[in-house]
Formats: C-alpha cells, sequence, structure tokens
C-alpha cells in the first residue's frame, strides 16, 4: 500500500513489514502512534492524544484502516480524546488496555476509568496486527496496568513504551516504591529485548534498549537513582 506523510507527524518510518507514523502535540509533547501492516493497510492506534483530529488526519492520510486502540496506561494525557475516537471510529474498533489500570487507587489517584475498555490485558498476550505480532509487555511502575508493546521485527524491532522508559531514565511515579517498581520493569521486561529495539516513548524523543542499558551501568549501578520529589521525575543518576 502506498502511505504518505503527515505534514504534522514528527516522523515516518518504514520497517519491513510495518510503518510507524508518530504524531505529537501540546506544550509535554505528547506522542501517539499509528502503526500500519503493510500487507493489509490494517493500523492500531497506540495512545489518544487530546488533539484527536491530528490522530484521525493521520490515518486518513495514511489511508490506512483503523483495527484497534491500544493504551499504554490511562492517566488523562494517553487517553484524553477516547471518546472523540469511539465516536468517530465508530463500534467496531476494540480498545484495549491493562485491566490494573480501569481501576484507580490510592498511589494512581489520576488514572481515568470511565472508559468501555473491550478487552482487559494481563500482559504475555500476542495482538495480530495483519500479519504482525504485537508482543504485551507488562511493566508496571509508572502505573500499576503500564504496559509496552514489542514487534520484533527480524531488521528493526521496536517497542512502544508509553511513560515507562525515556532517554535518561524512568518515567516519573509517585514515590520510591513505584521507582523500584519501574526499574524492575525496566531491567526484567525491557532490557532482555535485543538491545537495537527503538523505544517510542510516550513524551519527546525516541531511545534505544542499548543506550539506555548504557546510561543504566553508566549511571544507577554506579551510583544513584535520582528522584525530584516535586516532579516525580527520575534519571539514573549519571554524573
Amino acid at each position: 500500500m502506498s502511505l504518505q506523510l503527515h505534514a504534522e507527524s514528527r516522523f515516518l518510518r518504514v520497517y519491513s513489514r510495518v510503518v510507524v507514523m508518530q504524531m505529537s502535540w501540546g506544550p509535554f509533547e505528547n506522542n501517539a502512534f499509528l502503526l500500519v501492516d503493510k500487507g493489509t493497510g490494517d493500523a492500531a492506534i497506540i495512545d489518544a492524544v487530546a488533539q484527536h483530529e491530528l490522530v484521525l488526519a493521520g490515518v486518513e492520510q495514511s489511508g490506512a484502516t483503523p483495527k484497534m486502540v491500544l493504551f499504554t496506561h490511562s492517566h488523562p494525557d494517553h487517553i484524553k480524546s477516547y471518546h472523540e475516537l469511539r465516536e468517530r471510529l465508530g463500534p467496531n474498533v476494540p480498545y484495549y488496555m491493562h485491566v490494573s489500570d480501569t481501576v484507580a487507587d490510592e498511589q494512581h489517584p489520576w488514572l481515568e476509568t470511565d472508559l468501555d475498555i473491550d478487552i482487559h490485558l494481563q500482559g504475555g498476550e500476542t495482538i495480530l496486527l495483519g500479519d504482525n505480532e504485537l508482543e504485551v509487555l507488562h511493566t508496571p511502575g509508572h502505573t500499576t496496568g503500564s504496559v509496552s508493546y514489542y514487534i520484533a521485527d527480524p531488521v528493526d524491532p521496536y517497542c512502544v513504551v508509553g511513560d515507562t522508559l525515556f532517554p535518561g531514565g524512568p518515567g516519573n511515579t509517585r514515590g520510591m516504591p513505584q521507582v523500584t517498581q519501574e526499574v524492575r520493569s525496566i531491567v526484567t521486561r525491557l532490557y532482555g529485548l535485543p538491545e537495537k529495539t527503538m523505544t517510542f516513548n510516550g513524551h519527546g524523543d525516541d531511545t534505544t534498549i542499548g543506550a539506555s542499558i548504557d546510561e543504566f551501568v553508566h549511571g544507577a549501578m554506579g551510583h544513584s537513582i535520582v528522584r525530584d520529589d516535586a516532579s516525580g521525575d527520575t534519571t539514573w543518576g549519571v554524573e
């Protein structure tokens, strides 16, 4: 199929079997992703930034057919246009979220739970997109139900990680217990992926697993994990 670059996209990357379009919006550079199977034109939307027209314009200009909407977690900035997408895409497009993020608790009071989720994930599932398999990795810490979606492309593997991992360190958290859980998720789940795996993040720029491992080895293991109690931002403590 023929895909056109959406003018507001940060990038369009063409892999052997999938095209990935990243769409960014707002002062915090919230990212939504459109994954399109090259053979069928079937598409998965990952996360729903506030500007739903940006996401829908990407779908329209790509010529893709949305088959599912996947959420990395249920913080408001990642599900903001849920209701608009529900209305515009119709009742036949299922919505996926980890079951733990469908219920708020005292550690995660900002979760958006007023969502009609069709498929409640547990982690370990395989989601089919055309001829491609998206592996669901449960990566709790940023939220209890944070997940990452991994495609083992034979040449260029990549993983949509939400707010779990960024260049420089983990995503922000509510406190040190959540930091510990998040680091465990990163080390045991994400760092087991090939080092050349590209990670597409919930905000800002991407990185690779290999680059992140290097930061971890020279930062956290050599010094400490540094957390800003005011913002919740965490870094590997690289000096």
